[in-house]
């Protein structure tokens, strides 16, 4: 696992009361994890540019509140209706989009808005000529 921040990086960024200091370092070692798992691509773990160091730091405080690796447990009511003649049937049933941005904290959106540039995507591919 990569160490993209640490605790007082988060400290200088959002100011010491940002967790108690007994919670400190999980947030910050869940934080690291959850950027190691994205796949960053162009950064030099000795010099860690600062957009990451934001991102991390807002991951390091949404761990801090237990919000990171939350689970979506509601979803919307969803309700289908096939009719053929005189009968129909419908079934009724719930759905949750756990693929889709909306779906994460906010404080985990916005992390991943800063560090929209730096991801790879896993479909993609380098081509060499010449």
């Amino acid at each position: 696992m990569a160490t993209y921040i640490t605790v007082a990086d988060v400290d200088s960024i959002l100011g010491p009361a940002w967790a108690p200091d007994e919670a400190k370092a999980e947030a910050v070692f869940e934080a690291n994890a959850y950027l190691t798992a994205l796949n960053l691509v162009g950064i030099d773990t000795d010099d860690i540019p600062d957009d990451v160091k934001q991102a991390g730091a807002r991951l390091a405080k949404c761990a801090s509140q237990g919000k990171l690796y939350q689970q979506q447990t509601e979803g919307l009511i969803e309700a289908k209706t096939v009719k053929a003649g005189l009968v129909s049937t419908s079934k009724t049933f719930g759905a949750i989009d756990r693929t889709s941005a909306a779906a994460q904290p906010s404080c985990v959106q916005l992390a991943l808005a800063l560090l929209t540039p730096r991801r790879s995507n896993p479909f993609a591919f380098a081509v060499k000529r010449g």
